[in-house]
């Protein structure tokens, strides 16, 4: 009877030893999630159309694939068919009404309660990303000539110093927003930051100037292509920047010119010096924030 109970008991301990290997050496297969490549939808700039409304979307001076390989041509048709379109049709809604329906976009931005949020941020992706698509261009080699060029060199040292300060100022911004070289009435040039889609032209901010050159800080800019590499974007964004068109900006507003721009409140940011963070917003509630 015992060598019976024995013989039981070794085979159940064989049974569990052997299960208990075959457990240690079983091998799930899980099947890799599948890579579903986002494609561009080959269409044009000119299919683009906004809603109804005050405003009409910019025309884009360039193709989709004109950028290329700096900037790829399915983040610029998305950068202008999905973000800034929802901006123009989201401004156009939020105006229907208001004090601002019959101003020019510079004049909304300038007259703007800072309380109007939706407004505000609206206002503000548009003329940021109407400002900053208009100063791209196919990749020339070019750097800035004549008096743009003299005032780089005059407040920064060096075109390179420029370079260095504005990508170092963009990489220390923290967030959605934008690094922009703008001018006071002197004809002065500095580096600011302003946080999600406020600009120079808002006098709550305190830094009121003359915009002359933008990048665009949010991730929906460069994610598809630069993923985390910002810096990498920061720089390859001088390959594809229209310095003609930024040329013409500079020159437009001569020194004369600029005494119209409000100083009283402008907190200076010399170019040796580190950039302005613009204060913080009235951040609008997520579902207008249509844009992004």
């Amino acid at each position: 009877m015992k060598s019976t109970q024995l013989f039981v008991i070794a085979v159940t301990a064989a049974t569990v030893v052997s299960c208990k290997k075959d457990t240690l050496h079983e091998v799930v297969d899980v099947p890799a999630t599948p890579i579903v490549a986002v494609k561009q939808k080959g269409g044009k700039p000119t299919d683009v159309k906004a809603a109804e409304g005050a405003f009409q979307i910019l025309e884009l001076p360039y193709g989709y694939t004109a950028l290329e390989p700096h900037f790829d041509a399915l983040t610029t048709e998305i950068h202008y068919s999905k973000h800034l379109l929802g901006y123009v049709n989201s401004l156009n809604k939020s105006i229907v009404g208001t004090k601002y329906e019959t101003l020019e976009l510079d004049a909304i931005l300038k007259n703007l309660n800072a309380s109007d949020a939706v407004v505000r941020n609206n206002a503000g992706g548009v003329y940021n990303h109407n400002f900053f698509l208009e100063g791209l261009g196919p990749a020339t080699g070019k750097e800035p000539e004549g008096a743009l060029m003299e005032s780089i060199n005059k407040d920064f040292g060096s075109f390179e110093e420029f370079r260095n300060q504005f990508t170092e100022a963009s990489l220390r911004f923290i967030g959605s927003g934008w690094t922009w070289l703008v001018s006071d009435k002197t004809g002065k040039l500095k580096i600011v930051n302003t946080a999600n889609n406020d600009n120079p032209l808002m006098k709550n901010l305190g830094i009121t100037s003359v915009p002359i050159l933008n990048l665009d800080l949010w991730e929906h800019a460069y994610y598809l292509k630069f993923q985390n590499r910002k810096r990498e974007y920061v720089n390859t964004f001088f390959s594809v920047v229209n310095w003609e068109k930024i040329e013409k900006r500079y020159d437009a507003f001569p020194k004369a010119a600029r005494s119209s721009v409000p100083t009283e409140t402008a907190v200076e940011a010399p170019g040796t010096e580190t950039p302005v963070q613009a204060q913080p917003v009235v951040t609008p509630k997520p579902e207008e924030k249509t844009g992004e």
